[in-house]
């Protein structure tokens, strides 16, 4: 019950699929900015996903996100929560959030789960626990921001009471300051294989309306403790 219990939360964890993309509204200012295409492709599945990380002065925002997404600020090192059905905003600095991250990962699991592994070469990352694999390759992209993929690591909400058996993994994303131009991910399914890739297919300028890179007006301002200032 156990092993079955861990093979679907890392399912969950390998599998976590964009939505849909919604087209972003042409009207209002336009500015110019850097545009990452990801394609994630799912097997035995056959699905395909395409998202876009857009990126201008410093600010990214992923466009996989849409009710509920985040803006990262590289440049004040923050992290917005913006939340357009209860239509509010929250600013979190980067330590903070990296503390708390840390803090969930730092929690006490049975002593006979398997942890993470991490190897390093001279690409990226290899990641294993049992019998998943997830390798990275990563690159330092002059148009992405070094920090940019540690704050998503760091600020990502998702997680499980096995998420302590990633510590070691989730060390090394957060510490990396560069961005992953292929990331797989792999572990027995059934009698078949669960593949997931996620590959940058163009990195590209275009204009995009200015809209998307920042908090929608007069919305309700949520403070927190280590809060980075809006």
């Amino acid at each position: 019950m156990k092993r079955l219990v861990l093979l679907l939360v890392l399912v969950c964890i390998t599998c976590k699929q964009p939505p849909p993309q919604t087209a972003a509204p042409a009207a209002g200012p336009q500015i110019n900015a850097m545009v990452v295409t990801i394609r994630t492709t799912i097997e035995p599945d056959k699905k395909t996903y395409t998202h876009s990380i857009v990126i201008a002065n410093g600010v990214a925002r992923s466009t996989s996100e849409l009710d509920q997404w985040r803006l990262f600020d590289t440049k004040s090192k923050s992290v917005t929560f913006v939340d357009d059905i209860a239509k509010t905003t929250r600013t979190e600095s980067f330590e903070s959030l990296l503390k708390s991250h840390r803090a969930k990962l730092a929690e006490s699991i049975p002593s006979h789960y398997p942890r993470a592994r991490v190897t390093r070469d001279a690409t990226g990352l290899v990641i294993e626990v049992g019998n998943y694999r997830r390798e990275l390759k990563l690159t330092e992209h002059r148009a992405i921001p070094g920090e940019l993929f540690a704050m998503m690591i760091a600020s990502d909400s998702a997680s499980s009471p096995l998420a302590p058996m990633m510590r070691a993994a989730d060390d090394a994303l957060t510490r990396t300051r560069a961005f992953p131009m292929l990331d797989h991910s792999e572990m027995p399914y059934g009698d078949k294989k669960r593949v997931v890739d996620h590959a940058v297919i163009s990195v590209a300028q275009r204009n995009v309306p200015a809209s998307m890179l920042r908090a929608p007006d007069g919305y309700r301002v949520v403070r927190v403790s280590g809060a980075a200032p809006p």
